[in-house]
């Protein structure tokens, strides 16, 4: 993986870009766990615009812990292992609908962020996309 390349693509409809959007310390090391996690959070999120049926926005995915203080992100965020992706739909008029949809189909945790233009994903329970069983936890931003 090529990860200096934002066009690079990590699967069938993200790339390299989404993730370290243009910022060289969001790239992780190679073969290491965050890569690891980037790329299984990567087929998650395929599944997702699969059945969504339109593109989706990365607001924010892997947060190293420089970039996450400086975004005043949570100490413990998900982001740092980069099992965590802040996301929107294309059409910023459906976001209260895609979150709603998310909601009932996502298994992993959900932060309801559509008041401030995005949905929080993570798979910190280890669950994700249609996974079943009981989902990880709700919150609002």
């Amino acid at each position: 993986m090529n990860w200096k390349n934002p066009t690079q693509k990590i699967s069938k409809y993200f790339s390299v870009g989404e993730v370290t959007k243009g910022d060289a310390r969001r790239i992780p090391q190679s073969g290491g766990d965050i890569e690891r996690n980037i790329l299984k959070l990567a087929l998650e999120l395929d599944k997702i615009r699969e059945e969504w049926g339109d593109p989706i926005v990365v607001t924010s995915w892997y947060r190293p812990p420089e970039v996450n203080r400086a975004v005043g992100g949570s100490p413990n965020s998900q982001h740092l292992y980069a099992r965590a992706v802040d996301i929107r739909p294309n059409s910023l008029a459906s976001l209260i609908k895609f979150q709603a949809w998310l909601d009932q189909h996502w298994f992993g945790a959900l932060g309801y962020g559509a008041k401030k233009g995005f949905v929080h994903l993570d798979r910190r329970n280890a669950k994700g996309w249609r996974s079943g069983g009981q989902k990880g936890p709700r919150w609002n931003y």
